[in-house]
């Protein structure tokens, strides 16, 4: 699947400002502000416009259809960076494709919520609805009532079991929960006590990595105990006091991992407690901060997912399904990257 970041298209030919109003459907002086980055134009009506112009240069993509598919991405609000790179990259992917695509941002971890903001897309004109799925009845409410009229939903990052549910993008979750297992079973020496960050009970996500990893652990490496699961729900705060209070807990402490967000808490606390340097640390997600605790040893494995490649599958997707032609996702790869192998690893 190519990157919507790095493909690139040869030019036919230099689109006019008339032509690509006409087929974006908007004036030309709408055009003339996006062309020179004005303000007061809408994210989907640049994106339209954008949109246009590309498919006339190129001659990519259908430049007939005046309204592209609408979409709405529902992303929780203060994740951490990955998610907002997320969003950054929905906005990219929605100005080069054939759907102009608005994320916005719901109360994080609160299940009503993101069903009342499912809710909402009807009556909008909305197409469709990728989210990061709670595990939920209430969200699997919503998205049933949203599949009764006809828009399509999409899960990303974490599933939801329910028959209205289009398909899931993201990585395989047991598996890279597995993989954090085998990791911490064969880098942990000698054999101690582990325990596991957990972002709460909401995501299938998180439930799937804790899996793996337990199931990994107790298979192969029977003699590491782990000590339990604590819950700091993907906030930095919350993760430092559970950390803090875990390493007056367990000095016999080995091995953490952290199936969620929040890794600048464990490792605001480690240091703190001067072990950082002594206790393993696996956790989720290549970020600038996340980067730089590998280099400084603070973390020594970082499971990572490709989200613009997450995004452009999301989008072609739904496309896909909306246009009613065949659609097959494909798991995303589960990236293992330590400091050793930093150069040239992108926070995508």
């Amino acid at each position: 699947m190519s990157d919507p970041k790095t493909t690139t298209f040869p030019l036919k030919r230099v689109a006019r400002i008339a032509e690509i109003a006409r087929h974006a459907g908007v004036s030309k002086a709408t055009v003339d502000r996006v062309m020179n980055g004005r303000r007061n134009v809408s994210i989907t009506t640049r994106q339209r416009v954008l949109q246009a112009k590309m498919a006339i240069e190129t001659g990519e993509g259908d430049v007939q259809r005046a309204h592209p598919w609408r979409l709405k991405v529902l992303l929780p609000k203060n994740a951490g960076p990955s998610t907002e790179f997320l969003a950054t990259c929905f906005q990219e992917v929605g100005a080069r494709g054939r759907a102009t695509v608005e994320c916005i941002f719901t109360r994080k971890m609160e299940p009503v919520v993101l069903a009342s903001k499912l809710r909402a897309c009807l009556g909008q004109g909305i197409d469709a609805v990728a989210f990061q799925a709670l595990e939920d009845p209430r969200i699997r409410d919503a998205v049933a009532e949203l599949a009764h009229y006809d828009i399509p939903s999409l899960a990303l990052l974490s599933g939801l079991e329910s028959p209205a549910v289009v398909g899931y993008v993201g990585i395989d979750n047991r598996a890279a929960g597995r993989t954090s297992g085998l990791l911490m079973g064969r880098m942990t020496r000698p054999p101690g006590r582990i325990a596991i960050i957990s972002g709460g009970q909401l995501y299938r996500s998180h439930e799937d990595r804790e899996m793996g990893f337990r199931s990994v652990l107790r298979a192969g490496y029977p003699e590491m105990a782990i000590t339990g699961a604590y819950a700091g729900y993907d906030d930095i705060e919350a993760n430092h006091t559970q950390m803090l209070r875990l390493l007056n807990d367990n000095p016999d402490l080995t091995g953490i991992y952290n199936v969620g967000g929040g890794n600048e808490g464990i490792v605001r606390a480690l240091k703190e407690a001067g072990r950082d340097r002594e206790i393993i640390m696996v956790g989720h997600n290549l970020t600038p901060k996340t980067h730089a605790y590998l280099l400084d040893g603070s973390m020594d494995i970082i499971l990572h997912q490709n989200m613009r490649a997450t995004a452009h599958q999301a989008v072609e997707i739904l496309v896909l399904h909306l246009d009613g032609r065949p659609v097959s996702s494909q798991t995303l790869p589960v990236e293992i990257i330590t400091r050793e192998n930093t150069q040239g690893a992108v926070f995508g």
